[in-house]
């Protein structure tokens, strides 16, 4: 698990490959949250920059999702939107490795 807060991860590798020797990335959904009203924009800014990048993102309420983010997509977001949002993730990958 990543933690951004801590800028640590623990029992993952995001070098894993699949059965013909590819490297299967770690993929997931990010979510934003404002941390006051006046930051709700920031969610605005955010979507257009994950649609730039690509990604589906879901706005619901106060809370915006990105789809099937990569890891490497998601702490580009966490550093760029990070001091006016609450970020979370979660990534996965399919099938889940094996420790």
């Amino acid at each position: 698990m990543y933690d951004c807060l801590q800028d640590s991860y623990t029992d993952f590798s995001f070098a894993v490959f699949d059965a013909v020797g590819r490297k299967r990335p770690l993929s997931g959904s990010l979510t934003a949250s404002p941390l006051s009203a006046k930051d709700y924009l920031h969610l605005t800014d955010l979507a257009a920059f994950a649609n730039d990048l690509g990604y589906r993102s879901e706005l619901c309420g106060s809370q915006l999702t990105v789809c099937d983010i990569s890891l490497t997509d998601a702490l580009a977001i966490n550093s760029r939107f990070g001091a006016d949002l609450i970020i979370s993730c979660d990534l996965r990958r399919d099938p889940p490795a094996q420790f």
